[in-house]
């Protein structure tokens, strides 16, 4: 395989997961918003957020780190662009616990680490991202003006501990299917 080749294999499944990613939100907005999980942690967050997850972590364990980054990214930029986000002003804050989660799932991930690491990775990438957001949400929605202080906490909850539920979810999934999907393209990118 040539360079080239490489590179357009790189962008088409990078595309392809950016993709995934974001029918994974929009499957998640037609599901009914009142079903309530705990506060405001709904079934909707829990379906839409364990997908998101579980894409990325693929992307970064199969393609590559860059790959699960960009998806992570662009994704995020486009959910906001699209009105997928509640305040499109947090897109960065999600970007940013994409990318940690993405790149916790290239470092621990990898096909030739054993189990534990596995899961090891899926613990640690889960808590950094829920830490990431937990951190960086509430802090720009302080800074923005015209965010009623309801919402923004019902958002600072939103971008709390249920990141780490759907996080330890999409990773269980990732687990699952990870290996079947290493063989199927021949082993992870860097």
């Amino acid at each position: 395989m040539t360079h080239t080749d490489g590179k357009v294999k790189w962008i088409t499944r990078t595309a392809l997961c950016t993709a995934l990613v974001l029918l994974a939100q929009i499957v998640g907005k037609m599901l009914p918003a009142g079903a309530v999980i705990a506060g405001p942690f709904s079934i909707n967050q829990l379906v839409t957020g364990s997908l998101v997850n579980l894409v990325l972590i693929l992307a970064a364990a199969s393609v590559g780190l860059w790959s699960g980054v960009a998806c992570g990214v662009v994704s995020s930029i486009l959910a906001a662009l699209l009105g997928m986000t509640p305040v499109p002003f947090i897109a960065p804050a999600i970007a940013l616990g994409n990318a940690v989660i993405a790149a916790a799932a290239w470092f621990f991930l990898g096909k030739s680490h054993g189990t534990g690491r596995r899961v090891a990775g899926v613990l640690v990438g889960a808590g950094a991202k829920c830490a990431a957001l937990w951190l960086t949400v509430p802090a720009i929605l302080g800074m923005l003006p015209n965010v009623p202080p309801k919402q923004a906490q019902m958002l600072s909850v939103m971008f709390s501990w249920p990141q780490f539920v759907t996080a330890l979810a999409g990773g269980a999934l990732a687990l699952a299917v990870y290996p079947a999907l290493s063989r199927a393209v021949g082993g992870r990118g860097e």
